[in-house]
């Protein structure tokens, strides 16, 4: 698809910005990233239990031996064949969980979807590129290009606090909206920014949603 627009992969010769909360996050300026935001309800204390539970049993179906699953997660435990499926399984049971719906999925509401689109809309061209992003009831995913000068945690905690305050004030509520530190990654490849362009797009198929439960937008279709 033609937009005018060129997509940068991750250079790994260039100067990469790399910090840790409960998410690792590398961020680049000028390359393309994959960001999750959600809602703070989108994942229940039992649900989580049940994605910590699912890696244990993968660790021990595998020969693994811990005492804390934080003893696995970014050590040497594992052999790199095996540190790759199991980051992929990690990530394949949390996205599950999300399409589940938990909680209030207040953005199945198409006028808080709408808000949402709004926001991530408003700068587009200016301190970022946009280049898809789909709205599902309880949390978003999109595909952002920064501008020099702009930086990714810093726009993502604005689009963050801006559209909370919109939605909470529609719905008559105050308090925490979104979870607070959302997932980024710096796309690596062709292959992954295609990938990612497909999950998108099809995310509202897989968790069963119907039209008007989601808000899908593509630069080229829609903008």
């Amino acid at each position: 698809m033609k937009t005018g627009i060129v997509w940068h992969m991750l250079d790994r010769d260039a100067e990469i910005g790399i910090s840790e909360r409960h998410f690792p996050h590398w961020d680049q300026t000028g390359a393309l990233t994959f960001v999750t935001f959600r809602l703070a309800d989108s994942m229940p204390k039992s649900v989580i239990q049940r994605w910590i539970d699912e890696q244990k049993q993968w660790l021990i179906q595998n020969g693994i031996k811990f005492h804390e699953l934080d003893d696995v997660i970014g050590s040497d435990l594992l052999p790199m064949d095996l540190r790759r499926k199991f980051k992929q399984l990690r990530q394949r049971i949390w996205n599950n969980c999300l399409d589940d719906c938990h909680g209030a999925s207040v953005l199945r509401d198409p006028a808080n979807a709408q808000i949402v689109a709004e926001t991530l809309l408003h700068f587009d061209g200016q301190r970022y590129d946009l280049e898809r992003f789909v709205v599902m009831p309880n949390h978003v995913h999109l595909l952002v290009q920064m501008r020099h000068g702009h930086a990714l945690r810093k726009q993502y905690e604005s689009w963050m606090r801006f559209s909370a305050r919109q939605i909470n004030h529609r719905l008559g509520r105050h308090g925490e909206l979104w979870q607070s530190e959302p997932f980024d990654h710096v796309v690596r490849s062709e292959w992954q920014f295609q990938y990612l362009q497909t999950y998108c797009s099809e995310n509202p198929v897989k968790a069963g949603l119907k039209e008007g439960e989601f808000l899908l937008w593509i630069r080229g279709l829609h903008g």
